[in-house]
């Protein structure tokens, strides 16, 4: 069995005995309570396996109870999370509180007491999946019914068509109709969508062509209960589609034969908790351990999604007929209405929101958060600073006071201290003062603002102009009459390693809302990534990218790491490292950590053929300062280790 705890040198097989009491009634995957030796502590776990004789030839401890009779972890999780941990220099515990819910008596109870009932029919008599392949074969011919087909080698990075259909984007429509195929043919699928509005939004085709019986959601929104509910459904011995969010990749599935994620370079995939293991990562994993088809779905292929299909392990699929948005690069000139030039709107793209807001919704994407999120003196354009932390200073509505955007100090009577100036001006414009702008540009015309704080699914379809920051924006029923992307210089501008990529996929996804033959218009000066996403081919712009980040040694084309603690600890650790003598190990540091100064950070750049060796050194020096650190602490107070690792960080450049 494993036990329950984040302690790294319990993180490995134990074996109890199982009292006379219990035998016959302990299973695989059930949750149970033991003790532990060490401090006479009660712990829970998961049992593995059972066996008659045991391989320890001392004397055993005995199981104290069972917690739970349900086998929630099944023997393929189990494995994954085992082998995730190992490539995330991790525990399994870690992966299993993110793979298994928190358990609900009551509603095992329930479902417990259902065995010969609705439970046993669901089973007995599963409703049938009538699955009609002509939308998807006429989209992707010949290569329609290999993507259903849930075979190992069915491993794919599928380019989408654009617009709307059915009322939600077409590609989520495809999709539905490959996880139809796939469960027609007797296969589960696991669908994983970045956030709540793709699964909103994905369930309406897929309740369309399944059966609802059929159909599990993994919303990181629902409360426990049903949650923990969703799960046990999932448990059941019959094929299902699951649909939900980053938690979802790990759910139990029977007889899986499809791995589908939609956009997998979303942040919300992102795990921030131990061992931090990125969802297209654990899925890539499963679709290798349980021989699975993959599918990859996206308008701009990630960094990651091309690395795979230019080494062969992924196979592109694309549509038999292009299928893009009229993207429209617009001319810097400016109208003449000094309204349109408050709204920072060039003359082409005021010409399109007036045009397409006459018959229906207009879209308009801001690159930043806010009112004014930028300020800087208006006579010597120096940038105005917080005197307390020397934060930028930002503007939160037309009548406050400016303030500072880090630690909120208000500058009522701001001075600059270059020229004594005392009038301040915009750097930037953020989404709430652009929408106040645009409203006075188009009276009349309804404005809508849609951003982070505000989860506005969907509008209607009518005459309005739609405010929204990069990730929020809401779906039009019949897709938007025009769309404008503002401020494309400043989201390239973003000091960060993916600025750029992100800031492609993010303008991809939005003009992908356009309606059919209505224009978006892209403002700012001529770039490569502009260039890629006017000519729709994203992807030569990506591999590009790539090929630069394999001469400079960043990821993708390598697999990075964090090492922080003490100083000793940090050294130590580099020290195993070194021993170790793996190829292609380049160490960075250590210097300073830059959120506790007492603290040391390295980092590491490393092949992913060696992935597996410096895993291991890692954890087994993880290993070795915690329990060193628990011999210290024995009957008397000593602090304890702050040795951390974590690889594949998305914030190291």
């Amino acid at each position: 069995m494993v036990l329950d705890s984040p302690l790294p040198q319990l993180d490995r097989i134990f074996e109890y005995e199982i009292p006379p009491v219990l035998r016959g009634e302990v299973a695989a995957g059930m949750r149970v309570k033991v003790p532990l030796r060490t401090g006479g502590r009660i712990l829970r776990g998961y049992v593995l396996d059972t066996a008659e004789t045991p391989e320890y030839s001392g004397r055993l401890a005995a199981l104290d109870t069972i917690e739970s009779p349900v086998p929630v972890l099944t023997r393929p999780i189990a494995k994954l999370a085992r082998d995730v941990a190992d490539r995330q220099a991790g525990t399994m515990s870690d992966v299993l509180r993110l793979a298994i819910p928190a358990r609900s008596v009551k509603l095992e109870t329930e479902w417990f007491a259902d065995e010969t009932g609705e439970r046993a029919a669901r089973v007995q008599h599963r409703e049938r999946v009538a699955f009609d392949a002509t939308t998807l074969t006429a989209a992707y011919g010949d290569a329609a019914m290999e993507l259903c087909a849930g075979e190992p080698g069915n491993r794919a990075s599928l380019r989408v068509a654009t617009g709307m259909t059915e009322g939600v984007p077409r590609p989520l429509v495809s999709l539905a109709d490959i996880a139809a195929g796939t469960l027609a043919a007797g296969r589960s699928v696991l669908l994983l969508l970045p956030d709540f509005r793709d699964l909103d939004l994905a369930l309406r085709p897929l309740r369309e062509r399944i059966p609802e019986s059929l159909i599990r959601v993994f919303d990181g929104r629902l409360k426990p209960k049903p949650r923990y509910e969703e799960f046990l459904r999932a448990l059941e011995p019959i094929p299902q589609v699951i649909i939900g969010n980053r938690a979802a990749v790990y759910a139990p599935a029977t007889n899986l034969g499809l791995i589908v994620m939609w956009d997998d370079a979303d942040e919300s995939f992102r795990e921030p908790h131990a061992p931090y293991a990125h969802a297209r990562e654990v899925a890539l994993m499963r679709s290798q351990q349980e021989g699975t088809g993959m599918i990859l779905a996206s308008h701009s292929p990630s960094l990651e999604t091309r690395r795979l299909v230019r080494a062969g392990w992924l196979r592109e699929v694309t549509l038999q007929r292009p299928h893009r948005p009229r993207i429209i690069p617009a001319i810097a000139t400016m109208n003449d209405d000094p309204l349109a030039q408050a709204a920072r709107i060039p003359e082409a793209a005021w010409r399109a929101a007036r045009e397409g807001s006459a018959q229906g919704p207009v879209l308009v994407q801001v690159g930043r958060s806010g009112y004014r999120p930028g300020l800087a003196c208006a006579q010597c354009r120096t940038a105005a600073r917080c005197s307390h932390c020397a934060g930028p200073l930002g503007q939160r509505s037309a009548h406050a006071a400016p303030g500072c955007t880090v630690c909120g100090q208000v500058h009522a009577a701001w001075r600059c201290p270059e020229c004594g100036g005392e009038r301040l001006r915009s750097t930037s414009v953020g989404h709430e003062r652009t929408a106040e702008e645009l409203g006075r540009a188009f009276p009349g015309v309804k404005v809508i603002v849609a951003d982070g704080e505000k989860r506005l699914l969907e509008i209607a379809e009518e005459r309005a102009l739609v405010i929204s920051t990069r990730g929020a924006e809401p779906v039009a029923p019949n897709g938007y009459r025009a769309i404008l992307l503002l401020d494309t210089e400043g989201a390239l501008a973003r000091e960060s390693l993916d600025a750029v990529v992100d800031a492609l996929r993010g303008w991809s996804n939005t003009a992908a809302l356009v309606a059919d033959g209505a224009p978006v218009i892209v403002t700012g000066a001529a770039s490569p990534p502009l260039q890629a996403l006017r000519d729709w081919q994203q992807e030569r712009f990506i591999d590009f990218e790539l090929d630069e980040r394999r001469t400079l040694d960043f990821p993708p084309a390598i697999r990075i790491g964090t090492i922080r603690g003490s100083e000793d600890e940090v050294d130590g650790a580099l020290r195993r490292l070194r021993d170790l003598d793996p190829a292609g190990l380049h160490v960075l540091g250590p210097v300073p950590d830059e959120e506790d100064g007492n603290l040391q950070r390295a980092v590491i750049r490393f092949p992913y053929q060696t992935g597996q060796l410096i895993a291991e050194a890692l954890k087994s020096e993880l290993v070795t300062r915690s329990a060193a650190s628990k011999r210290r602490s024995a009957g008397r107070a000593s602090p304890a280790s702050t040795l951390r690792v974590k690889l594949d960080p998305h914030d190291v450049f």
